[in-house]
């Protein structure tokens, strides 16, 4: 079907942790992607994902973790969007364990970090050098779960308007060459 309550662009970790949010309202979510599904620029992130967990080193915080990332963006950066990450960083990792992803563990067990330039403390939580895979498989797994409906292989041309308020999009397949 090609009606949705909600439209996610892009099916790289934000669109699809959008799609997630949206069909976690109840509503029906449709996600297109240009290429096939789990195909998506993140899962080139290899290094792992920022997150003031203190699991290696205490004194972090997410305002050491803000403070790091206006740093590194020589403070052009978005304030609050800076804020927000550091913030909820944490609670994304957690929330994306729940979902099956598999961290790599300190002898402790907690979910290790390491350093990565730009950091001030060991903050990176990894899955050996495939973090951005994990992310995307534990994504698209737990979004088919909830019934997102995933058009591959899709082109958006132009998003369709009802006045100010956008309400669909014109897209065509690429492997038939319709519009959708």
């Amino acid at each position: 079907s090609f009606d949705h309550d909600v439209l996610v662009i892009g099916a790289g970790g934000a669109g699809l942790r959008a799609a997630i949010e949206a069909a976690s309202g109840g509503v029906r979510v449709g996600v297109v992607c240009k290429s096939l599904l789990g195909k998506a620029h993140t899962v080139m992130a290899e290094g792992g994902v920022a997150a003031a967990m203190a699991n290696v080193d205490d004194r972090d915080s997410w305002r050491v973790h803000f403070a790091d990332t206006m740093r590194g963006g020589q403070y052009v950066n978005n304030w609050r969007m800076a804020e927000l990450h550091a913030k909820e960083a944490p609670d994304r990792i957690w929330e994306l364990e729940t979902y099956g992803a598999l961290f790599d563990r300190t002898k402790s067990g907690k979910i290790s970090q390491r350093n990565f330039g730009g950091h001030e403390y060991p903050r990176l939580a990894h899955v050996g050098d495939r973090t951005g895979l994990e992310m995307i498989r534990t994504l698209q797994d737990h979004g088919i779960h909830e019934g997102l409906d995933v058009h591959m292989e899709c082109t958006v041309v132009t998003l369709l308007h009802d006045g100010e308020r956008i309400a669909g999009a014109l897209a065509y397949d690429r492997e038939r060459g319709r519009f959708r």
